[in-house]
């Protein structure tokens, strides 16, 4: 048996990488592998043969501190997901190696990952590891955050604790007892890189998109990583998160940044590192009332609700662990959106609900949802942005594991005030179904093609209705796009895609729009190009007021305005106060103020009305 771990999980080139090796072989060596289109082997910076030395198993909290060899990495060497492989070497010279063809293997084989260095190109996506997944559900030597999980006391953060100097966080070792197999792909563990990340990598690197990697460990030590960088990429299970991870893609996304989730139960547990960021706590169970070291429960939905970042929470959708489920796809909703563009789906289609691998499963994030004139609309439930627009929705029924009634698996995005997406696939599964699925690999080409680019932000529909950007059907109004953040407007030029509405002018930065007649979804996005080239991307979509929900709007606006008469801090009408004690509030001026909101209410009542007897 031959097992080993990194030191650190991600390093550049030129480091040195510090393996901790355990066998029961006399010698070894190493083999190195990158993980790219195809698992490329490499030529090893070390090829010579290793003195062994076997080590027991240490306990799953602390560093185990096997002994450490030393291979410096070529400067050459690009970023990427990278396998070490270790080749045990008998007393008589035969070798005994794993199979290469994989990243899987429960020993003899070690993952890190090569971070970029140098210059970064526009268009770049990061993708990020989702390393502390590996490394909680990681059950090498008897440990992790599941059934044989270890408490610690430590201060200041009390919880079951995990440390990753040990071999497994990602391969080469044990996923946790109780974890069942995929029904779908025994090949490999749920749980490890190769189950969820490499598929999806091999599909990435073969479409040219050229990512630069990382891990969660990254994202928690280096608040700027994500600085140079427009998409972060997240995929299969990105279920624990860090308070300073947290704080890193609220950042992101405030400033601009784009977030494509293609992954399920999202940052459903909050970590605490500790041990020099060597190994991690998380509580995932309340204190008992007469506990001296209180504590809160690790559930970000507790803390601070992942939805505010997502968009989505395991909360308000489900799992189906073992065996097989329940086949689901996404039904389509507003299919002439941009990420639907050459899959040739149809309004109420169903995509990815393939028996031999359904795409919803095994665990779904959902938004809270409510249907208005037969659409999926987000209500806001636990801090899920208003605007979060369900593009795909697929309702699990009792049969799942779930914490509410109408759960769902709910694909979607929202744009944030500066213009980033945040786009949501909800499922695990996801990345397992990119290379397999044409309509999910179309998805997929769009979403990164276009969210790779920094944000452009879209302003519209104009002019505002009472201070808000609201549009009625068959209103034309007009949309523009701000370039503040590339240089001086006149540099660029304006690509329009206009989906739901018609376009009846596109003058460079700005486009006029005709809404349809009927109530339903409109997109508006646009490419700003300099020289040629995508410099910014930007979308905006909308659901129009009925005509009906436009004179509504106008009474309950009007109505307002009368009850706030020019100052907040004193309305005029309160229910808990007698009209006879506030009559000292109807001085002269707001009397024209009323008088005039009186008159627009007024005149909306009476047109609605009228519609009313029209009907």
């Amino acid at each position: 048996m031959i097992r080993a771990y990194p030191r650190f999980p991600t390093l550049f080139p030129g480091e040195t990488l510090v393996l901790h090796v355990s066998t029961t072989s006399p010698r070894f060596r190493v083999a190195f592998f990158r993980q790219g289109a195809t698992l490329e082997r490499l030529i090893s910076p070390h090829p010579r043969p290793l003195q062994g030395m076997d080590i027991p198993d240490g306990p799953p909290d602390i560093d185990w501190g096997w002994p450490g060899y030393e291979f410096a990495i070529p400067r050459d060497w690009r970023t990427g997901v990278y396998l070490a492989v270790l080749i045990e070497i008998a007393a008589d010279g035969r070798e005994s190696s794993p199979d290469t063809t994989t990243t899987f293997a429960t020993e003899a084989k070690a993952l890190f990952v090569l971070r970029h260095a140098g210059p970064i190109a526009a268009g770049t996506p990061l993708y990020k590891l989702s390393w502390a997944t590996f490394v909680a559900y990681n059950g090498t030597g008897y440990g992790s955050l599941y059934t044989e999980a270890v408490w610690s006391r430590e201060q200041p953060a009390p919880g079951f604790k995990v440390t990753w100097r040990r071999p497994g966080c990602g391969t080469g070792g044990l996923v946790m007892p109780g974890d069942s197999e995929d029904f779908y792909d025994t090949s490999s563990r749920r749980q490890t890189f190769e189950h969820w990340d490499a598929p999806f990598v091999r599909w990435l690197e073969a479409e040219g998109f050229a990512p630069h990697y990382c891990t969660d460990w990254d994202l928690h030590r280096d608040p700027a990583l994500l600085r140079p960088y427009s998409l972060l990429l997240s995929t299969g299970h990105d279920e624990y998160w860090s308070d300073p991870m947290r704080a890193a893609l609220d950042a992101h996304v405030a400033r601009g940044g784009n977030i494509a989730f293609f992954s399920g139960n999202i940052s459903g547990y909050r970590i605490h590192f500790t041990d020099d960021d060597t190994a991690f706590t998380c509580a995932k169970v309340i204190p008992p009332t007469k506990d001296p070291d209180r504590w809160t429960q690790d559930a970000w939905i507790q803390i601070n609700p992942e939805c505010r970042l997502t968009g989505v929470a395991t909360a308000f959708g489900g799992g189906w662990w073992d065996g097989k489920r329940q086949t689901l796809g996404y039904t389509v909703q507003h299919a002439a959106h941009w990420i639907f563009k050459n899959t040739g789906l149809a309004e109420g289609a169903v995509f990815g609900d393939d028996d031999a691998f359904p795409l919803i499963g095994y665990e779904v994030d959902g938004a809270a949802f409510r249907r208005r004139n037969g659409h999926a609309i987000a209500t806001g439930e636990k801090g899920t942005p208003r605007d979060f627009l369900i593009l795909g929705i697929a309702e699990l029924n009792q049969n799942w594991v779930a914490s509410r009634a109408n759960a769902a698996a709910t694909m979607g995005l929202y744009v944030s005030p500066q213009g980033g997406i945040v786009f949501q696939a909800a499922t695990t599964d996801w990345p397992i179904l990119v290379p397999r699925n044409r309509h999910v690999g179309q998805i997929t080409r769009n979403i990164v093609d276009r969210m790779r680019w920094p944000a452009a932000r879209i302003v519209g529909p104009l002019p505002a209705r009472a201070g808000r950007t609201l549009a009625a059907v068959g209103e034309t109004v007009t949309f523009h796009i701000d370039t503040a953040n590339f240089g001086y407007a006149a540099d660029y030029i304006c690509e329009w895609e206009i989906a739901g509405a018609h376009l009846i002018e596109a003058d460079g930065l700005k486009a006029r729009v005709q809404l349809p007649p009927a109530a339903d979804f409109v997109t508006i996005s646009a490419f700003a190009v300099k020289d040629g080239q995508p410099v910014g991307f930007g979308t905006r979509s909308l659901l129009p007021l009925t005509a009906e929900e436009a004179l509504k709007l106008d009474m309950l606006i009007n109505m307002r305005e009368m009850v706030m008469a020019g100052e907040p801090s004193n309305p005029l009408v309160s229910p808990t106060h007698d009209p006879a004690d506030l009559n000292w509030l109807i001085f002269s001026i707001r009397v024209p103020w009323i008088r005039e909101r009186a008159e627009r209410l007024q005149a909306a009542a009476a047109k609605l009305m009228g519609r009313r007897g029209d009907d």
